[in-house]
C-alpha cells in the first residue's frame, strides 16, 4: 500500500508540475503580447502634432492646409524632391512623378502635421513631417526614390532613419537614383536637368518654351527672347497659337 501511494503522489506532482510549467509559458505569451500592444500605442503617442486637411498640392514635398481655420504653406521636412515650377531650373526629371504622388496620396486628406525645433523657413513656411494614417510620408517619399535627404539644422529628428531609407533606394537605382550622377549633396546635377530637357526638345522639334513662375504664371518664350536661354521649360510648343490654347501667354521681353 505505502508503495502504491508514494507511486500515486509522485504521479502528481509531475502531473502538477507540468501544468505550472504550461501555465507561465501561457503568462509568459500573454504578458509579451501587452508589452509589444503597449509599444504600440507608445508609437502612436509620439506621434503629436496638429490636425490638418491637404487643400492643395504646390509640388512633392510642399503642400497647402487648413488647420485651426486658416491656410497655411508647409514644406516637407528632411527631404527634396526634384522642381517642377522653378523659374531657373523648370522641370527636373522625376519632379513630375513626385509632384504626381504627393498629390494622389495627400489631396483632400486628414493628416498629422509633427514640427521640430524650428518651426518655419525663411519664406515664413511652415516646416513639417507629414503622417497620412499612421504613416511617415517624408519617409515614403525617400523610399520610392523621389526625394532626397536634405539636411537643414536643427531640424534632424528622423534624419538617420531617412539616410537608411536612401540608401537603400540607392542601391536598388530607383527614381532619382536611376540616373547616374544625378543627385548632389546640394540638389540636383543641372547638367543632367539640361540634357533632360534637350532630349525633350529633340523629341518634340519644337522650339518655343512653356514655362511657369514661381507664383503659377504660365509663360512661353520664343527663340531670341531675354529669358529664352536661360529657362527651362515644362513644355515644348511648335507655334505662338499651341502656346496660348494650352493656357500660356508670351513673355514681356
Amino acid at each position: 500500500m505505502k508503495k502504491l501511494f508514494m507511486l500515486i503522489m509522485v504521479s502528481m506532482i509531475m502531473i502538477t508540475g507540468c501544468g505550472i510549467n504550461n501555465t507561465i509559458q501561457v503568462v509568459n505569451e500573454k504578458a509579451e503580447t501587452v508589452h509589444l500592444g503597449l509599444k504600440e500605442k507608445e508609437l502612436q503617442q509620439d506621434i503629436s502634432g496638429i490636425p490638418a486637411k491637404v487643400v492643395n498640392v504646390v509640388d512633392g514635398d510642399t503642400i497647402d492646409v487648413m488647420m485651426n481655420g486658416k491656410k497655411e504653406r508647409v514644406r516637407f521636412i528632411l527631404v527634396d524632391t526634384p522642381e517642377t515650377k522653378h523659374p531657373q531650373m523648370g522641370v527636373q526629371p522625376f519632379g513630375e512623378e513626385a509632384s504626381n504622388f504627393t498629390k494622389e496620396q495627400l489631396l483632400g486628406q486628414d493628416i498629422i502635421l509633427e514640427l521640430d525645433v524650428a518651426e518655419r523657413d525663411r519664406y515664413g513656411r511652415l516646416l513639417a513631417y507629414i503622417w497620412l494614417n499612421g504613416k511617415h510620408f517624408n519617409e515614403i517619399l525617400i523610399e520610392r526614390g523621389l526625394a532626397r535627404v536634405a539636411v537643414f539644422p536643427p531640424n534632424t529628428k528622423y534624419v538617420d532613419r531617412f539616410r537608411e531609407i536612401q540608401q537603400t533606394a540607392q542601391e536598388q537605382a530607383i527614381g532619382i537614383w536611376s540616373i547616374e550622377n544625378y543627385v548632389e549633396e546640394k540638389g540636383f546635377n543641372k547638367e543632367k536637368i539640361k540634357k533632360n530637357q534637350s532630349l525633350k526638345e529633340a523629341k518634340s522639334g519644337c522650339k518655343i518654351k512653356g514655362n511657369i513662375s514661381s507664383s503659377g504664371e504660365m509663360i512661353y518664350h520664343m527663340p531670341g527672347g531675354v529669358y529664352y536661354d536661360r529657362t527651362n521649360p515644362e513644355e515644348w510648343f511648335c507655334s505662338k497659337e499651341e502656346a496660348e490654347k494650352a493656357g500660356y501667354r508670351a513673355s514681356k521681353r
